[in-house]
């Protein structure tokens, strides 16, 4: 075929934007259009919390929660954000294999992470300072005092 005879491909129809996600819900919203339904679409945001259960991977005899990670993944730290923002009261700390290594689905490091979000971290080892033991708290009007 000589350049001159070459067939030219159909032009493509560009593709029409809905503001619904899938051809279904699109399909959902005509159909309640059609029957003269007022309805909403994506207005509001339901908060939801899964309940799922913790095991560290080391318990100091302290009270201290150790977690070792050489990888952190995206899924992790989801998990340590909600457990910290239920239960501020644990004391969750990090050893990393290397501090300076990224965490999953982003740029930030592991130690960028944990101070970010309230973390202590330590690298390749538990700092001595965590094995010493706390001194017991007691309870006065209903605050917490250290004795």
């Amino acid at each position: 075929m000589k350049k001159s005879q070459r067939r030219k491909s159909p032009k493509r129809k560009k593709k029409e934007t809905s503001k619904y996600r899938s051809k279904f819900e699109e399909t959902i919203a005509d159909a309640l259009g059609v029957r003269g339904v007022p309805f909403e679409y994506e207005t509001e945001q339901v908060s939801y919390i899964v309940e799922r259960t913790y095991k560290p991977d080391f318990i100091l005899e302290n009270g201290i929660l150790v977690e070792a990670k050489g990888y952190f993944r995206s899924a992790d730290q989801r998990k340590h954000r909600a457990i910290k923002n239920q239960h501020p009261d644990l004391d969750i700390r990090f050893v990393f294999l290397r501090l300076d290594s990224r965490v999953q689905g982003s740029q930030m490091t592991c130690q960028q992470w944990c101070d970010k979000y309230g973390f202590l971290y330590a690298e390749k080892e538990i700092p001595k300072e965590w094995l010493r033991k706390r001194k017991p708290k007691t309870k006065t009007n209903g605050r917490e005092n250290s004795i």
